[in-house]
């Protein structure tokens, strides 16, 4: 649909890296790229991703990958797909996760400015996130993830309905990255859903979301 498709390329300055990176739809000219790719200790699982799963994955429709490089060189790689939060409340709860599900519930109510009457929401899935072993602890990867991840999630939220950013991590990951504001320039805006050995965290960005899908319904002769 016109007018509607992800801007490809799509460049941003970033200032713990000292230029441009480039974001890209993932595609076979990028496969060695990609296949390449290593994270270093503690990113085992996105460098097996990216090796083994991440082109096959793309093309089948479970994830949308995208690539950041810089001088043509990968940076990071990330992927979207569309996913739910619950907001059911069970009987059989645990009291933490019920305070959990009901401030995030009532923290929406008050941003969409509408009683909730769904059992679940629509978001966007960080499902993977990885950053080149060389590129890490210099800041690039909350950097990559305010100022690439999220808008390119907002966007995917504008077309096809979301109201945030969920991702999965592990408890030692999201606390030390995540929720870090010395590391995530997001971590402030981040909400826990589910805790334990994997943490379930929600960014909203409902706002961003709702200009965006205004400007779509205008420029499709809507009000």
């Amino acid at each position: 649909m016109a007018g509607v498709a992800m801007p490809r390329p799509y460049e941003v300055e970033l200032e713990s890296l000292g230029g441009k990176v480039r974001v890209e739809f993932l595609s076979q000219r990028y496969v060695d790229l990609i296949r390449s790719f290593n994270a270093g200790e503690n990113g085992e699982e996105q460098t097996k991703f990216a090796r083994s799963k991440a082109w096959d994955s793309h093309k089948r429709c479970l994830s949308t990958v995208f690539v950041v490089l810089y001088e043509n060189s990968l940076v990071s790689y990330f992927t979207l797909s569309p996913f739910i939060v619950s907001l059911k409340i069970r009987k059989d709860m645990p009291e933490k996760r019920r305070e959990l599900v009901e401030d995030l519930k009532a923290r929406l109510v008050e941003l969409l400015g509408m009683d909730i009457e769904y059992s679940s929401v629509p978001t966007i899935l960080l499902g993977q996130f990885g950053l080149q072993r060389e590129y890490r602890g210099r800041g690039i990867g909350g950097e990559i993830l305010a100022k690439v991840v999220k808008p390119y999630a907002v966007l995917h939220a504008a077309q096809i309905g979301g109201v945030g950013l969920s991702l999965h991590a592990k408890k030692e990951v999201a606390k030390r990255f995540y929720l870090n504001p010395k590391k995530n320039p997001l971590a402030g805006g981040f909400q826990v859903v589910s805790k334990g050995g994997t943490y379930e965290l929600f960014y909203p960005f409902v706002a961003e979301a709702m200009g965006v899908r205004k400007a779509l319904i205008e420029q499709f002769g809507g009000k």
